[in-house]
């Protein structure tokens, strides 16, 4: 069986870690062809799944952002990272930081940004995302909150565990990468 997924840093697969991430140890048992990248928007992630050829995969996995992410066509706090060269911007990430990037970040997020058009503009995505995949086999999943935003068929909602298990590899601890891992497996 041959899987592909798309998504976000929950998604990603690193060369080194500390310890199996829940796609390395999903890989162990099945062909994983990984599309995702790190601090992507929901808009990339639509883009990733319209370039793929999504007709080679037996089941599709779907890592979901934030609706907060804001889509930027280049980050230059990024430009030399090994995994974050195609990163989006979240507030958390310019946060404090004082280059001209950053400041003008801060600046939109203080007197631009809408929170109801984000949900609005991400719902449209999510909503454009499920037309892509049409009737593909296809695992829905998220650490983010997702409350109020388009319900996803079978949303695997990963923030309690996130919460509680918060590590280095894919956001989790081993245990963390473990359960996701156990969850998802079950659900192929």
């Amino acid at each position: 069986m041959t899987i592909g997924i798309f998504g976000d840093s929950f998604g990603f697969q690193k060369k080194t870690e500390p310890y199996p991430s829940w796609v390395d140890l999903l890989a162990q048992h099945y062909t994983v062809d990984n599309h995702s990248e790190c601090g992507v928007s929901e808009y990339k992630i639509l883009q990733q799944l319209k370039q793929a050829g999504l007709d080679q995969y037996d089941n599709i996995i779907v890592t979901h952002t934030s609706h907060s992410r804001v889509f930027v066509e280049h980050n230059p706090l990024h430009a030399d990272s090994e995994y974050h060269q195609n990163c989006d911007m979240l507030y958390a990430d310019i946060e404090g930081n004082r280059d001209e990037f950053s400041r003008a970040g801060q600046l939109y997020f203080k007197h631009i940004y809408s929170d109801s058009y984000a949900r609005d503009m991400h719902n449209l995505i999510l909503k454009e995302i499920e037309q892509v995949i049409g009737n593909r086999r296809v695992i829905h999943m998220t650490h983010f909150d997702h409350a109020g935003l388009h319900p996803l068929p079978g949303l695997l909602e990963f923030y309690p565990l996130f919460v509680a298990n918060r590590g280095p590899v894919n956001h989790y601890n081993a245990q963390g990468n473990q359960t996701i891992f156990k969850t998802v497996y079950d659900k192929i």
